[in-house]
């Protein structure tokens, strides 16, 4: 159960980082509109989210040993 809360609080704050970098794109775009800077802002920060998990579960997939394959025995 230790494990669901800290996932939880990692969420929370990779949520509240996200919304935080929103407002900072809505605010360097000054050329759009406020809302569309915003969007483009989360859409740049989800990018940047999916590609980072997407590195952690491969890499976490990777160093599992390989089940199909036997180990060679040595006797």
């Amino acid at each position: 159960m230790k494990k669901v809360w800290t996932y939880f609080a990692i969420g929370c704050v990779v949520a509240i980082i996200g919304m935080f970098f929103s407002d900072i794109c809505g605010d360097f775009f000054n050329g759009m509109d406020y809302g569309s800077a915003c969007v483009l802002g989360i859409g740049m920060y989800l990018c940047v989210v999916v590609v980072t998990c997407t590195g952690i579960i491969v890499s976490k997939i990777s160093s599992k040993p390989n089940e199909d394959t036997p180990e060679e025995k040595e006797e």
